[in-house]
């Protein structure tokens, strides 16, 4: 196992043992003799491998020493979406039965309390999955849904599915002060990031919970949160333009702000780029400014698109080197904007089309 770092280890939650013994067998079904893999994350898009086995049948036995437990670990498949949780207690014994056809199908006999507890969350997740089934059928079988109509009320339906499971989480959550709570809402983070609910979910967390590493990586998640929320202060960044030279927000002086993640790949990106255009043009004699941060690799790409959409605005981009701005903006999909103030507070976010128009003409008002 890749050794954790010493803030890592601080975090993990349950006593710590010179030699925490874990012994997982199991296998996977239809996984093509890929790799598995026995991981347990430390970030919110970090992974620690604590180990990884390669037979032509899927089965896999994992033995070792932790060195700290308990600990929420994930089998995974390569080239696959399953993910099998386990809650790693000392000295517990686990079988793994899994198929990667059918990602959600997964059972894990075994263990100790921690993963009871999160076997009954996972009654929860296939309920939720077979209720999504179900509804998506019904519309199929009883409606045409190339009418926008049928998949507007699909979508609606199937929210209304999320919004119960949502529910039954949270419930799950706030009755179990422990690991298995926090690594429940760490493995849908993404979702909570994009939703901006993470402080929400972490709030839910009792003190136990929040003294492991998922609850510290929801915790950092929150705090981030907090700092990129409308009425919170944009974070600086300096990056280098097209020319190779470095420019920070902060060093962006204007009246208004729209802060563009982009790509020159992405085609809702390159299909917004008019409006933005239009508004350059338009409001830029009276104080507005436009930074695109590109999460393009290709230099010869990015400065293309640039020059073919006449984006005659402020660009940047590490050109795949962290993209730390991405990072820090919690940018998941593209495209996004932000809007700043002169003093670069967030007054908006996630607005495009007509609705940016409409903003960016409120902010010059006379």
């Amino acid at each position: 196992m890749k050794k954790l770092s010493v803030l890592a280890v601080a975090f993990l939650a349950g006593s710590i043992a010179a030699t925490a013994a874990y012994n997982v067998t199991g296998k996977i079904e239809n996984n093509g003799g890929t790799r598995i893999y026995l991981v347990t994350r430390t970030g919110t898009n970090t992974v620690d491998t604590i180990a990884t086995s390669l037979t032509p049948d899927g089965s896999f036995v994992f033995k070792g020493d932790l060195g700290v437990a308990p600990m929420a670990a994930e089998i995974l498949s390569e080239g696959s979406r399953m993910r099998v949780p386990v809650m790693l207690e000392d000295g517990r014994e686990y079988d793994v039965k899994a198929d990667v056809r059918s990602p959600q199908a997964w059972t894990v006999s075994g263990g100790g309390d921690l993963q009871r507890i999160r076997n009954e969350f996972h009654d929860i997740e296939l309920e939720h999955s077979m209720r999504c089934d179900s509804v998506e059928n019904y519309y199929r079988s009883n409606y045409d849904l190339n009418d926008y109509f049928w998949r507007l009320q699909l979508k609606g339906a199937l929210n209304d599915e999320v919004g119960m499971f949502d529910a039954r989480r949270d419930e799950f959550v706030s009755a179990n002060d422990n690991l298995v709570s926090a690594s429940v809402l760490v493995s849908d983070i993404r979702r909570l990031v994009n939703e901006k609910t993470v402080h929400k979910k972490y709030a839910m967390l009792g003190a136990n919970a929040r003294n492991t590493v998922a609850g510290k990586i929801l915790e950092a998640e929150a705090e981030r949160m907090m700092r990129i929320v409308v009425g919170g202060t944009a974070p600086d960044f300096t990056m280098p333009t097209p020319s190779g030279e470095n420019l920070s927000l902060y060093g962006v002086k204007a009246k208004v702000k729209i802060l563009d993640f982009w790509a020159s790949w992405c085609g809702p990106c390159r299909a917004e780029n008019p409006t933005l255009r239009k508004l350059y043009a338009e409001y830029a004699p009276k104080g507005l400014e436009i930074i695109s941060v590109s999460l393009d690799t290709d230099k010869d790409a990015w400065i293309k698109a640039i020059k073919d959409d006449g984006m005659t605005w402020k660009h940047v981009s590490e050109l795949g080197e962290g993209n730390t701005p991405k990072s820090v903006y919690n940018i998941f999909a593209i495209p996004h904007m932000f809007i700043l103030d002169e003093n670069n507070r967030i007054i908006s976010d996630g607005l495009r089309g007509e609705r940016l128009i409409e903003f960016i003409a409120g902010q010059f008002k006379d």
